[in-house]
């Protein structure tokens, strides 16, 4: 849902400084990588969590219509 774009943009993102032949330095430092780590976790698992509660929420309102 939400998460499906902004996965195109972090994966866009990763293709691109991949492809380069030498990465930018500020991508090396240690702070950098904690962030980067971070930010995909909370946006990953956030995701999942959502995904899961509207999953959890549409099953029970099936089982209420069966």
């Amino acid at each position: 849902m939400v998460t499906m774009p902004i996965f195109a943009i972090v994966v866009y993102l990763i293709v691109m400084v991949g492809a380069m032949e030498k990465p930018p330095k500020f991508l090396e430092g240690s702070g950098v990588k904690k962030l980067m780590g971070f930010s995909f976790i909370g946006l990953f698992g956030g995701g999942i969590l959502i995904s899961f509660y509207y999953m959890i929420l549409r099953f029970i309102e099936l089982l209420s219509n069966y």
